[in-house]
């Protein structure tokens, strides 16, 4: 059995115990507002009544943990989705509503802008995706050793793996990919030719210099010949969606209107794929996405890197601020202070790769260097392995805060190379 399954057998097993215990039943209030009142349960069924219903409505005690696992593996469910599990959706929906915010407030619903009707019930807590691990079966390793169950890959890197090296890897640990179109690596491609180009203008034709740049910019033009394609990405998708757990758009920097066809592509294929939008857009074009009748789940906010340290605070806070009680929000390339407040549904980034790299640990206070500030011996390793910890655990959202006491995680693992 995997992690969710596990947990959701937990879950439902404290809830039945919980109304076992109070052995005169129990009242459930659904989303819209309904009471529904349970009887007895079995070991197979929960036996519940509405306001309406004469005769006692029996439920699968299976379709109830399958809920509770789809919650707590998406992290948001709508009354619709539920329906797919098991009729009595308004039933479950008031099941899971009782069992995450009335027993423990760890979870609120979310009611879509400008469509009532639509509910949603999240999770509080941040999913955090470990991106950068493409290449190395020891860093996939690794995560999965400290807590990690979720990588963020992009399909610029993945789609020169001929032999799909990276996706044994994914499903030997029993991890899942988050896919990236790779559009960011193009973009920025596309930065650095420009920046040869320009170099090159002062240099002496015919120099070592010269002709050192000149062979690098070749180099950079030909991967500028091999752009991601959309028919590509989609056709990539279906093949493997057995190991993703979603994929962002094909979303082209500075042209909104073939980033919007390639949305709309990919839907027609099939793929609901996750919007981007950027602050550099009209915040017009976001409000449009969460009234989609499309009833996306979640939209990436991209292009926070590009911002001022302030700035980017100021773009994040106004926009959960307005929209948060209606849109789940993924944070592009982010491993800020601002992911451990709670209320981030999910974000990736590189920033755990840098524990390596430059002894860094991410906390709530920010990056710390912990060669600089601590006499305990920190390693690059223990540093990778504390951020991957942290990070894991945002998802275990807890009301109050908790005094943090940073100790190095134990560590082994041998770095393998993918391709």
């Amino acid at each position: 059995m995997n992690y969710f399954t596990i947990k959701a057998i937990e879950k439902e097993k404290l809830f039945v115990r919980n109304v076992r215990k109070a052995k005169q039943g129990m009242k459930i209030s659904t989303g819209k507002g309904k009471m529904n009142f349970i009887e007895s349960i079995t070991n197979k069924y929960v036996y519940f009544k509405t306001e309406k219903s004469r005769e006692a409505i029996r439920v699968p005690r299976e379709k109830i943990r399958q809920a509770i696992e789809y919650l707590l593996y998406r992290r948001m469910v709508t009354r619709e989705k539920l329906g797919e599990i098991y009729k009595y959706n308004s039933f479950l929906m008031g099941l899971l509503r009782h069992m995450f915010i009335h027993m423990s407030d760890l979870a609120w619903i979310k009611r879509s802008l400008g469509k009532s009707k639509i509910l949603r019930l999240v999770l509080r807590g941040t999913r955090f995706f470990f991106a950068g691990a493409e290449k190395s079966a020891g860093d996939l390793a690794t995560i999965k050793q400290h807590g990690g169950r979720f990588v963020l890959f992009s399909f610029w890197n993945l789609r020169c793996d001929k032999n799909e090296t990276w996706k044994y890897h994914i499903k030997r640990l029993g991890l899942k990919v988050l896919l990236d179109s790779g559009e960011y690596s193009m973009y920025r491609l596309r930065k650095r030719i420009e920046a040869a180009q320009t170099k090159m203008l002062g240099l002496k034709e015919g120099t070592n210099n010269w002709v050192k740049q000149a062979d690098e910019l070749l180099k950079m033009e030909m991967k500028k010949e091999n752009p991601v394609r959309i028919e590509d990405y989609a056709k990539f998708i279906l093949k493997h969606k057995s190991v993703l757990y979603d994929a962002f758009n094909l979303d082209r920097t500075g042209d909104p209107e073939e980033s919007m066809f390639n949305l709309n592509y990919l839907y027609r294929r099939g793929i609901k794929a996750i919007p981007i939008w950027h602050p550099q857009s009209p915040i017009e074009a976001l409000e449009a996405l969460i009234k989609d009748d499309r009833d996306f789940d979640v939209i990436a906010i991209g292009g926070l890197l590009s911002l001022k340290h302030e700035d980017r605070y100021k773009v994040v806070n106004s926009i959960m601020k307005n929209y948060g009680e209606h849109q789940c929000f993924h944070l592009l390339g982010c491993s800020s202070p601002l992911i451990f407040k709670g209320d981030t549904f999910q974000c990736d980034s590189t920033g755990p790769l840098m524990g390596r790299r430059y002894k860094t640990i991410i906390t709530e206070n920010g990056h710390i260097k912990m060669d600089k500030t601590m006499d305990q011996k920190w390693t690059k390793e223990k540093c990778f392995a504390y951020n991957i910890k942290r990070l894991s655990s945002l998802e275990d959202f807890h009301p109050s805060e908790q005094l943090e006491f940073l100790i190095p995680p134990s560590f082994s693992t041998e770095t393998l190379t993918l391709f």
